[in-house]
């Protein structure tokens, strides 16, 4: 299965070959055969992830 990755650090996005999950007791896992990425939201995530942690909000900066 394919998976969109993004590294924190960098903000690169790359795609990766995942296993496939495995279905928990008594749940379901459900094929997708096609999906969307928003370009915006992902740019939103790239730019958010390009910051140092001080300009991030409180539950993401570090020590």
């Amino acid at each position: 299965m394919k998976q969109i990755l993004q590294s924190y650090e960098t903000g690169e996005l790359w795609l990766a070959e995942v296993p496939i999950p495995a279905c928990k007791s008594g749940g379901v896992v459900i094929q997708t055969l096609n999906s969307f990425v928003s370009a915006g939201t992902e740019r939103m995530l790239v730019d958010f992830a390009k910051k140092n942690s001080s300009e991030k909000p409180w539950p993401c900066r570090t020590r």
